[in-house]
């Protein structure tokens, strides 16, 4: 088993508060202006999925280093991270569909449902930065071990 490393997660960390605080501007935007300016919209769906990713890479990493385990699917990871207690249980089965969303906007572009984008751009800044606060506090809980 290799160490945790730390300064990586920080760091994803770092970009993941940057995307929030990128988000929270377009959220602000109408529904209309919204739906209305494809760069808006993508570069939303970008910051989500990077988001995403972010929350996964660094949550596996953590899973994979300090508990042996390697879930199957990105959606486990998250159920994992609640299961270990890195975040709290019922924060994590909440918000375990967000792979979903994820494979959503990468695999079925074709179909993407806009008002399912903004409705969840509404909320994904707040739940982003929750993420990285329980990362935080778990970084500085195996620092004092």
């Amino acid at each position: 088993m290799s160490p945790l490393n730390k300064e990586t997660i920080l760091s994803k960390i770092e970009r993941l508060e940057r995307n929030s605080d990128i988000l929270d501007g377009y959220k602000k935007l109408s529904e209309p202006d919204f739906f209305n300016d494809y760069t808006i919209h993508g570069a939303a769906m970008h910051y989500l999925v990077e988001s995403i990713e972010i929350i996964i890479d660094a949550g596996s990493h953590i899973l994979s280093e300090c508990f042996e385990k390697s879930p199957a699917t990105y959606k486990d990871i998250v159920l994992e991270l609640g299961n270990e207690k890195i975040v709290p249980f019922e924060f994590s089965t909440k918000n375990a569909e967000m792979a979903d969303f994820r494979n959503l906007i990468i695999h079925g572009y074709a179909s993407i449902d806009l008002n399912e984008v903004y409705q969840s751009l509404q909320k994904a800044p707040d739940i982003f930065r929750q993420f990285a606060k329980y990362y935080i506090d778990f970084l500085e809980k195996a620092s004092e071990k």
